[in-house]
């Protein structure tokens, strides 16, 4: 009894090798029939071949996508030289689908080549799908693994549905339908979304990693922006609001649609671009400095050694950029010969040092200053080296915006013959009328 179940099991266990071994060998049958039926299967093709390839471009849910770039690239020949070319670009339509005709020029079956490369793109991707000329199947499909549906509902404030409107998204275009709808596939990832609307455009950043429902409401905002000079007087400018221009000394803008307009102010040869968020601030201020800075209580100090030329720089005004120090220079003249110099800064002041010239030598100097919108002022000064050295010994400078002739300096003049000329003369007149008078009383 022991024995016929120990065969039984025996007898099990072969039948169960058996059904596994069949099992696999079906297995590798249909795996067989497969390869050989697919693609993958290099049958070759023949010289001069034409075919006609029917594609189909799907999402990940086999949904067609429009607008998909299609070319398609194969060996036209190789004795004459022309090797692989690529097929005009086509875009697909509403359901996805195209056809396209190769045709293959080669005469040698031993130089014809079969491979042939598909390629699709779409927001930004790119999907190749490579067949065998003469040998494929009726449709190719080309899918996009990671595409997805966007729907997009467009709103105005009130909610109200904003219509028949051509909105961007990506790099692509789509009209919204009456009830402010609009559905488009598109690839995972960020998706930029801009909508034109109250004379501006609305953009949105909208993250998909599956379908994705979204409702966009526009937004507004108000903005008031002005213009003045660097001491808070109004200016007329040229002010550009997206693709709005206006003229004045500012604009004041009820309701637009945008968080970060992009705003440009033009005085004359002079522009600014302000950042504007309109969430954290609606009135904006846009100076100009117009007025150059003034250089002040020039003095020249003096040692046995050194010579000093000391200034101050001002640039008044509540919106005054400031003097621009790398822009200071003083420029001097020795004997006809000019040197520069850059001052530094101490204790508010500027100075530049220089050797003393020699005893009465006239000392030329140009003081040039900058203010950091780049208004220029300038101040001529002169100083006579003489034998005691005294600070402050020097000829009144003139002011002088945007450069000044120097004034030459009053050179001292010898009046003691004058003093002695106009002495005899006044002798001689008083003899004449001593004289006149005297003959008048001889003759009474």
């Amino acid at each position: 009894m022991k024995c016929d179940n120990m065969w039984k099991k025996v007898l099990n266990r072969e039948s169960m090798k058996k059904l596994v071994m069949l099992s696999l060998l079906k297995k590798l049958f249909i795996f067989a029939l497969l390869f050989f039926a697919s693609d993958a299967f290099a049958a070759s093709c023949e010289a001069g071949f034409t075919d006609t390839i029917n594609i189909k471009v799907i999402d990940y849910k086999y949904r067609p996508i429009e607008n998909a770039k299609v070319t398609i690239t194969y060996q036209k020949d190789q004795t004459t030289g022309k090797g692989y070319v690529t097929t005009n670009p086509r875009y697909t339509p509403a359901d996805g689908k195209l056809t396209e005709t190769i045709r293959n020029i080669e005469i040698f079956d031993n130089k014809v080549r079969c491979d042939v490369t598909i390629t699709a793109e779409y927001d930004g991707e790119i999907v190749d799908k490579k067949i065998t000329a003469e040998s494929h199947y009726a449709e190719i499909i080309v899918r996009f693994e990671d595409a997805r549906l966007l729907s997009l509902k467009i709103v105005d404030k009130l909610g109200a549905p904003i219509a028949n409107t051509q909105i961007r998204i990506n790099e692509m275009y789509k009209n919204t339908s009456e009830s402010g709808q609009a559905n488009i596939i598109v690839n995972m990832g960020i998706v930029e979304v801009a909508v034109p609307y109250l004379s501006g455009v609305i953009t949105q950043d909208i993250e998909v990693t599956d379908d994705t429902s979204y409702t966009l409401q526009a937004k507004v905002y108000a903005m008031n922006l002005e213009v003045v000079d660097d001491r808070g007087d109004p200016l007329v400018a040229h002010i550009f609001v997206e693709d709005q221009e206006y003229e004045g000394t500012g604009v004041e803008i009820k309701e637009i649609a945008l968080q970060n307009p992009y705003v440009k102010v033009v005085y004359g040869a002079l522009e600014k671009s302000p950042p504007i968020d309109l969430v954290m601030e609606t009135n904006y201020v846009v100076s100009f400095d117009i007025t150059p800075p003034e250089i002040k209580n020039v003095e020249v100090e003096r040692d046995e050694d050194d010579l000093r030329i000391r200034f101050f720089v001002y640039d008044y005004g509540t919106y005054a950029t400031g003097p621009n120090l790398d822009e200071t220079t003083v420029s001097y003249t020795i004997g006809g010969i000019t040197e520069y110099a850059v001052p530094y800064v101490d204790s508010g002041s500027y100075i530049v040092e220089m050797p003393t010239p020699p005893i009465n030598t006239l000392l030329r100097f140009t003081i040039t200053t900058y203010d950091m919108e780049g208004n220029m002022n300038t101040v001529n000064g002169q100083y006579l080296v003489t034998p005691e050295a005294e600070n402050g010994d020097i000829f009144p400078p003139t002011n002088e915006t945007n450069g000044g002739e120097e004034q030459p300096p009053t050179e001292p003049e010898d009046n003691t013959l004058l003093i002695i000329i106009g002495a005899v003369v006044v002798v001689v007149l008083a003899y004449a009328v001593w004289s006149y008078v005297r003959g008048l009383t001889e003759e009474e």
